[in-house]
């Protein structure tokens, strides 16, 4: 599967940005890959060589990297576990309510008795 060098950049760039949120404190090869990928993709499109070469670079790049469909299913899995991370942070977000709750409950029988007293 061939792309134009303008897809190709456009790409890396979202894969990149999607490794960067995803995962800010993992992957730090693959992101200085992606990037390293990226700026001489750029130069070479700016210099507008030899399209055969950046033709074979690309092919050599994606193979490298990893195919389409690859990041693809790589970016379902971290989609997935954004999904179980965000579960886990409501379970939280509900017991920690629950606790503020029971809390309040116990302040007003404090309260409660504190009048009865005086």
């Amino acid at each position: 599967m061939a792309f134009s060098s303008k897809e190709t950049i456009i790409q890396a760039k979202e894969d990149l940005k999607i490794l960067e949120t995803l995962h800010p404190d993992r992957f730090e090869y693959l992101k200085l890959e992606l990037k390293s990928f990226i700026s001489f993709l750029e130069s070479q499109c700016s210099s507008d060589n030899s399209i055969a070469s950046f033709d074979q670079l690309v092919s050599t790049q994606a193979s490298t990297y990893c195919e389409k469909n690859d990041i693809v299913k790589d970016h379902q899995e971290m989609e997935e576990e954004r999904d179980e991370f965000e579960e886990v942070k409501k379970k939280k977000k509900d017991r920690v309510e629950l606790v503020l709750e029971k809390a309040e409950c116990c302040l007003r029988k404090i309260q409660e008795f504190k009048a009865t007293l005086c």
